[in-house]
């Protein structure tokens, strides 16, 4: 497996907040970029397409309140994955955050998927720090 690390970046909101709001999959959809079509999800799972690439999948596999929730690869998708989100608390009315994406790459998908692989665990954190300024 291939890691992919976020930066932990301070999110304006408490742990617990920031924990609701990545527990259900429905709030994701404002975290995703332009190039996501046919977004579907419930509180539990997702699918959509990365537009021209792939369609994915996923589902929330476990969660700790306030400190991790762990989701992975659901159904059929060209490469399995997970995607962690963990959480550490600051003070009662901020936390950070830091997302770990790994994936099965072979060393050709590698070459040319690492750089927007890094660059999409750094997004969605940007984003999620933004939904909650």
């Amino acid at each position: 497996m291939t890691e992919f690390v976020s930066e932990r970046l301070v999110i304006n909101a408490s742990c617990n907040k920031v924990y609701s709001f990545l527990s259900d999959f429905t709030n994701f959809e404002q975290l995703m970029p332009e190039q996501i079509k046919n977004w579907k999800a419930d509180k539990e799972s997702c699918s959509f397409t990365i537009e021209g690439l792939a369609d994915l999948s996923m589902r929330i596999a476990s969660k700790k309140p306030d400190r991790n929730i762990h989701i992975i690869a659901d159904g059929k998708n060209p490469i399995d994955y997970t995607l962690d989100c963990f959480f550490f608390e600051v003070d009662e009315n901020n936390s950070k955050v830091e997302l770990i994406f790994n994936a099965d790459l072979n060393p050709f998908i590698k070459s040319f998927a690492s750089r927007p692989l890094q660059n999409f665990v750094n997004m969605l954190a940007t984003k999620l720090q933004e939904h909650f300024a």
